[in-house]
Formats: C-alpha cells, sequence, structure tokens
C-alpha cells in the first residue's frame, strides 16, 4: 500500500493546532486579563505621578518594567493555581470556568504556574533585595492561598487585599521616592479589595457551602451579613474622601479636582452598587469599576 495521501492528515493536524490554540486561550482567559490590566495601571500610575511630582527624580523604567512583569506573572500564576484547586467549587458557582480549566488541563496548568513564578523570581533576581523578598512572600503567599488560605475566611481575604495593596507599595520601595497620591493608593487598595472578596464570598457562598469553605457569609446570619457588608460599603465611600480630608489637615486646602473627580469616577459606582443589593456580580464589578475609578482621581492630588 502507498503512503496516505497528505490531505488526509490535515484534519489531524488541524485538530492538534485548535486544541493548542484552545488550551492558550484557556490559560489568557483564566489569568484575568482585566485585572492584570488593573494591577499594570496601578503600577504605572504610581510611577508616573513619582515622576511628575519628584524634583530632580528620574525613574529607572528598565527596573520597573522588570518589577511589573514579575508582579503580573505571580498575579496570573496565582490565579492559575487557584482555579486548579477551585475547579469542583467553580463547577457550582462558576461553570464556565470550570470549563476553562477542564480544556487546559491539570498539566498545563501546573506547568504554567511554575514557569511564570520561576521567571518572575529571574526578573526579581535583577531587582533590589527588598522587592524580591516581597515577590517571594507574594508567591508563598498565593500557594498557601490557594490550597489552604481560601477557608480560613477574613485571614485570606486581608491577606489578598494586602497583596494587591503591595502593587503601588512596591513601586515606592523601587524609587525611594513618596507623593500624597501614590501613598494614598496603598490603603485604598486593601480596602476596596477587601470588601471585594468579601462580596465575592458572599457570591460564591453554594459552592463554598457544599466544599466546606467557611466564608464569613456563612459564619452569620444573613440580617447580620447585610448589615455588616452595608457598614463597609458606606465605608469605601469614606474611604475616598479621606485623602481629601487629610490633604486639608495638613494643608488647609481643599483639592477640588480630586474631590470631583472621585465623586463621578468613584462614589457613583459604589452608589451603583447599593442599588443593586443583593446581586453580588453586579456589586463585584462596580467596585472594580470604583477601584479604576479611583486611579484616575488620585491623580487630582
Amino acid at each position: 500500500m502507498g503512503a496516505v495521501p497528505s490531505y488526509r492528515r490535515l484534519p489531524a493536524r488541524t485538530s492538534v493546532l485548535r486544541r493548542t490554540l484552545r488550551r492558550i486561550e484557556a490559560l489568557v482567559r483564566l489569568s484575568r486579563p482585566v485585572n492584570l490590566m488593573l494591577i499594570a495601571g496601578t503600577s504605572l500610575s504610581a510611577q508616573l505621578l513619582l515622576w511628575l511630582r519628584g524634583k530632580d527624580f528620574i525613574p529607572d523604567w528598565e527596573r520597573w518594567f522588570y518589577m511589573l512583569l514579575s508582579t503580573i506573572l505571580i498575579a496570573a500564576g496565582g490565579y492559575w493555581i487557584n482555579d486548579l484547586y477551585d475547579q469542583p467549587i467553580d463547577r457550582i458557582n462558576r461553570p464556565s470556568r470550570a470549563m476553562w480549566v477542564a480544556r487546559a488541563g491539570q498539566r498545563l496548568l501546573i506547568t504554567a504556574v511554575l514557569g511564570a513564578w520561576l521567571l518572575a523570581t529571574l526578573l526579581a533576581i535583577l531587582l533590589p533585595l527588598k522587592i524580591l523578598f516581597l515577590h517571594m512572600a507574594a508567591i508563598f503567599t498565593l500557594a498557601w492561598y490557594a490550597r489552604f488560605g481560601k477557608r480560613t475566611g477574613l485571614l485570606g481575604n486581608a491577606v489578598i487585599a494586602i497583596l494587591t495593596g503591595a502593587v503601588p507599595w512596591e513601586v515606592l520601595l523601587l524609587a525611594e521616592r513618596t507623593a500624597y497620591g501614590v501613598v494614598w493608593m496603598v490603603p485604598l487598595a486593601i480596602g476596596f479589595n477587601f470588601v471585594r472578596e468579601l462580596v465575592k464570598d458572599a457570591e460564591d457562598l453554594p459552592g463554598d457551602q457544599a466544599y466546606g469553605v467557611r466564608s464569613l457569609p456563612s459564619h452569620i446570619p444573613k440580617s447580620s451579613w447585610h448589615r455588616l457588608l452595608y457598614f463597609l460599603w458606606v465605608g469605601l465611600i469614606f474611604l475616598t474622601f479621606a485623602p481629601a480630608v487629610l490633604h486639608y489637615v495638613l494643608w488647609k486646602s481643599l483639592p477640588l479636582p480630586y474631590l470631583s473627580a472621585a465623586l463621578v469616577v468613584t462614589i457613583l459606582p459604589l452608589l451603583w452598587g447599593l442599588q443593586e443589593w443583593g446581586n453580588y456580580r453586579l456589586m463585584s464589578q462596580s467596585i472594580k469599576m470604583a477601584m479604576a475609578g479611583g486611579l484616575v482621581a488620585v491623580w487630582m492630588l
């Protein structure tokens, strides 16, 4: 018998290519591109603000880029490993995400996590020791959170919130400079992300209860949970005004441009979330919009 004609092998080759592309697409989707862009925007905003507000300060853009790339790789690896451990829960809470995890496959996800974190560590070696230690701590923390921390409730939420606050903080550490707006990025990021983690816990309650994840919404009565969340939500509004209040205390002047911008791009999304109380997916999105708007508002400080 002669050789199999080449046109008969094309479907198999196409199938391999299609599977590869689907796996790549799964990795991209599971890496939370919007969240990664928010991380990049936060870091870039902090770096630019330090540059524009500082006297005779010339940023080291090369080292900043290495630091940002390392941070993004660490975050992407954290999302991948968390989705890998959460696949059974996500079959209940987020079936589409569980589908993408299955499409990527356990072996590819583990390889991607190890590869991302190894490359992130190699990049961090090129940075000051304090940044290297911070990034190594972030890797170990995300690995702990994926395996154990998610089941600790408030502790896990607080840890993740602190890690998000580390994004602008590491820019300050690298530059060894401060700026009023950049300093405020740290508590704002921690506060907003902490509340968002709680909202996501409420959104994920059905699957979490089925698999023994003891989040705060499952610990307390529903009425108490709603009162607490409402208190924290209003607290975010007060936190948004805090930079302006402290600015007045320190310099006896109100940053009216900041107040005007924050009212539109941060407060309004939060009020929108209040109007849709109980719709946790929408509330989570409104917080993310408020966080993105906050990056715009701090430019006015």
